[in-house]
């Protein structure tokens, strides 16, 4: 078992990925989520193919393999589920993929493709259902790069064609006229440049962008990730359910960071070996953009909306004895994936006493730690949440 220490996100370590081919990898064994719920449809020691349902509602082979267990686990993503482990075979050429069903409507197919839309963490066709209630203006694919660890640009730029199509799919689907592409890195600059202007939405602001724009536009605007529009061609047309997806590895602890597209299932201490961090403890994060939960079980497996996989030596989390003091710049209040005030209770605690006022939602904090990383004064601000949360806890505020 790899050693992983607990600690919060850290991102990126100031290193930006390097723009390269999505590379395709698989481990033997992958630990495959039945979501959202439901019991194993195989058993121990049976057979199952490329593309079988293994679950009641959710969970599909990603190759042929054999079924060698069955385990609950609490997973930062999906909350408590049952999982299969599957030991997977090398591929044969003549392998085909299941049919699609062609008297069945889009929304029925999607229903059975286990297709998880990445942005919202909802499964497509509960998304799609809620859409068609909103009756969306404009349906945008969201291509952003907030943060150096998000593949959605690069998977977007190397799949260009099908994510188009998934989104004109969708768009008929909805009786959407307006599609889009949402894009603020020169990479899908360089992809748009072959589209239709019409098809263009560039957006300047880093993170939060698509927030930002949202704020701005108030607009009936909706957005689906590049994945799952993907995903929606290859399981309308051609049958396949999603089983795979793509995800960043980096950090100062892995000697290659890249790009891989992997099966669902896939076990983050394989994703951490194949990367070359080998048998070295390391601190490892699983989460999207700015938010992130520490992992503590190197078999935690890979799910359709895990976007990155940060690692860094357990020596770079050394803390700088020096303080600095706040500087009111808010960038931990926008940066919060709680829309929580860090900055303000900081400064809460400093007074005496303590005005109640001021710790407004502190219980909500995950402990991500994106406030401190945003912060120009480098202040431990989780500590200053958790330390707000026990005084609301015991009822030692005014």
């Amino acid at each position: 078992m790899k050693r992983l220490f607990p600690r919060g996100v850290r991102l990126a370590l100031g290193e930006n990925i390097p723009r390269q081919e999505i590379t395709s990898w698989s481990p033997r064994q992958v630990l495959v989520p039945l979501y959202p719920k439901g019991v194993g449809l195989f058993s121990v020691g049976a057979a199952v193919k490329k593309g079988d349902l293994l679950g009641e509602e959710g969970g599909f082979a990603p190759a042929n393999g054999v079924v060698q267990a069955y385990r609950e686990i609490q997973h930062p993503l999906l909350g408590k589920v049952l999982c299969v482990a599957l030991e997977l075979q090398p591929e044969k050429q003549e392998n085909k993929q299941r049919k699609p069903e062609t008297e069945k409507n889009v929304f029925e197919i999607v229903k059975h493709s286990g297709i998880v839309e990445e942005c919202s963490g909802e499964i497509l066709w509960k998304w799609m259902e809620r859409m068609t209630s909103q009756q969306p203006s404009t349906i945008v694919v969201d291509a952003l790069e907030d943060e150096p660890l998000s593949p959605g640009g690069a998977f977007f730029a190397q799949n260009q064609e099908t994510v188009l199509l998934g989104l004109k799919i969708l768009a008929e689907f909805l009786g959407v006229s307006q599609q889009k592409i949402a894009w603020n890195s020169k990479e899908v600059g360089k992809a748009m440049e072959n589209l239709p202007e019409s098809y263009s939405l560039e957006l300047r602001d880093r993170y939060p962008a698509w927030t930002l724009y949202q704020e701005e536009k108030k607009d009936s605007i909706v957005r689906i990730g590049p994945r799952a529009a993907a995903a929606l061609p290859r399981a309308v047309q051609e049958g396949i359910p999603q089983t795979h997806t793509a995800v960043i590895v980096a950090g100062n602890a892995v000697s290659k960071p890249q790009i891989l597209w992997v099966p669902i299932g896939t076990r983050i201490q394989d994703l951490l070996e194949y990367c070359g961090v080998g048998t070295r403890p390391c601190v490892a994060v699983m989460g999207n953009k700015l938010g992130g939960y520490t992992v503590t079980d190197g078999d935690m497996p890979i799910v359709a909306t895990s976007q990155c996989i940060t690692t860094w030596k357990p020596e770079e989390q050394k803390l700088d004895d020096r303080v600095f003091p706040c500087i009111g710049c808010g960038k931990c209040q926008r940066a919060c994936p709680k829309n929580l005030e860090p900055w303000l209770v900081q400064e809460a605690l400093g007074q005496e006493p303590v005005p109640q006022e001021m710790l407004w939602r502190v219980e909500d904090c995950c402990q991500c730690g994106v406030c401190q990383m945003v912060c120009p004064s480098g202040i431990n601000l989780p500590a200053c949440m958790r330390q707000a949360a026990e005084l609301r806890k015991r009822g030692g505020l005014v």
